[in-house]
C-alpha cells in the first residue's frame, strides 16, 4: 500500500514464508515502491510468525530497522496505550530508507 502524503509504502508480510520471500522478491517491492514515489520502505510482520528469526537475519542484511514502540505509535497514528501495546504486541515493523 502506498501512502502518497507521507511517501511511505507498506507491505503486508501475513503468513509468506521466508523462501518466497526472496532477495528478488525484495528488490521487485523496492523498484515498484521507488516508481511509485515512495522514500520508506515499511514491513510489517506478525509478532509470532513462525520463521520470525529468519526473517531477522534477511531484514539485517536488506539494511531494514526495526521500528520502535514510539515509532509504530507515529507510523499507525493511534492513540492512548491499550491499542499501542496491543500492536506492538501482535506486530514487528520494521523500516528501511529507499533514497
Amino acid at each position: 500500500m502506498q501512502d502518497e502524503e507521507t511517501k511511505r509504502f507498506y507491505v503486508w508480510l501475513g503468513d509468506v514464508t521466508i523462501d518466497k520471500f526472496t532477495k528478488t522478491t525484495f528488490l521487485n517491492l523496492v523498484n515498484f515502491a521507488e516508481k511509485a514515489g515512495s522514500t520508506k520502505m515499511i514491513l510489517v510482520q506478525n509478532r509470532d510468525h513462525v520463521q520470525k528469526d529468519q526473517f531477522q537475519k534477511l531484514f539485517k542484511v536488506l539494511d531494514a530497522h526495526r521500528v520502535s514502540k514510539r515509532g509504530m505509535e507515529e507510523l499507525m497514528n493511534t492513540e492512548g496505550a491499550d491499542k499501542i501495546n496491543d500492536l506492538v504486541g501482535k506486530y514487528a515493523v520494521y523500516r528501511i530508507d529507499l533514497v
